[in-house]
């Protein structure tokens, strides 16, 4: 069972692969162009994804970081949970350099302070998938009430699908920009839970 759950991790690796040479190559935009075709908007719904968006904004999540300092215990869970995401920031910078792909120009921004920068993979993806990924990690792991574990899972997970979801609506992002982002940080997420588990078996 062990072995079938490892060998999971291939998609991810096979979706980042694929999606990096179809953006290199420029053959990605028909399929971005075309989710972009099918998002209508509304004016409700905007108001509320350019809030929750950001949540996967460097301010909120060192804001989610500072509160965790003060208010949880133990504190040493956190340490994996802060270098896991610092990991991730680092990864998403390198890879946006080397790919320097532009912001989508199909239609106009909702959020103009993002204009300049780079789009691939996007850095709101991985930084919610894999702060708020690894959050839901402790608190699965947490001997808690089962009602309120799986309340905070639900939560912190239609958390990480909206984020991810509203940088493709406001467009500031394609779609391939978003799925990206998300493997590539549970890519990173496995990579340190798997860490964090061997550590803990050592001692």
């Amino acid at each position: 069972m062990k072995l079938k759950k490892d060998y999971l991790i291939i998609l991810p690796i096979l979706i980042v692969v694929i999606n990096m040479i179809l953006v290199a190559t420029g053959k990605m935009l028909v399929v971005d162009n075309l989710v972009y075709n099918h998002i209508g908007h509304n004016e409700i719904v905007t108001k509320i994804l350019l809030f929750i968006t950001n949540f996967g904004s460097v301010k909120y999540i060192v804001g989610i970081c500072l509160l965790l300092l003060i208010f949880y215990k133990p504190k040493k869970e956190l340490v994996p949970l802060y270098g896991v995401t610092i990991i991730s920031t680092v990864i998403n910078n390198i890879i946006k350099l080397i790919f320097r792909r532009p912001r989508p120009a199909l239609m106009g921004s909702l959020v103009p302070a993002f204009e300049g920068t780079f789009s691939f993979p996007s850095g709101h993806a991985m930084a919610t998938m894999t702060f708020y990924g690894f959050l839901i990690y402790i608190i699965y792991k947490k001997d808690i009430n089962k009602i309120l574990k799986i309340g905070l899972i639900s939560l912190l997970s239609l958390l990480i699908f909206t984020v991810c979801f509203s940088r493709v609506y406001i467009y500031v992002h394609y779609f391939s920009d978003v799925i990206t982002g998300c493997m590539i940080s549970l890519l990173v997420l496995y990579g340190f839970i798997k860490g964090t588990k061997r550590r803990q078996n050592l001692k």
